[in-house]
């Protein structure tokens, strides 16, 4: 059942975040990065894409790595399954 409901939750902030990126605020990029984290355990396209984006940035990897013990169980087994 959590598991639905993370994937509901990533979907719509997904869809979210695109709509609200043109914005000059940056709510939209963090809604996206939050919710590519709720779908990457259980969406394989998504991991990739996260896996890539680790690989082209050091600097995203490296913070990923050094915070990944504060944050939820969820994003931390998506930091572990997205590792490069």
């Amino acid at each position: 059942m959590l598991a639905i409901f993370h994937q509901i939750m990533g979907s719509v902030l997904v869809v979210a975040g695109i709509v609200v990126l043109p914005l000059p605020i940056p709510l939209g990029l963090l809604m996206l990065v939050i919710g590519l984290a709720l779908l990457a355990p259980y969406v394989i396209p998504v991991q990739n894409l996260v896996r890539s984006l680790r690989r082209k940035n050091a600097k995203l990897n490296e913070q990923l790595l050094r915070w990944r013990e504060k944050f939820p169980p969820v994003i931390q087994k998506t930091i572990d399954r997205t590792h490069p």
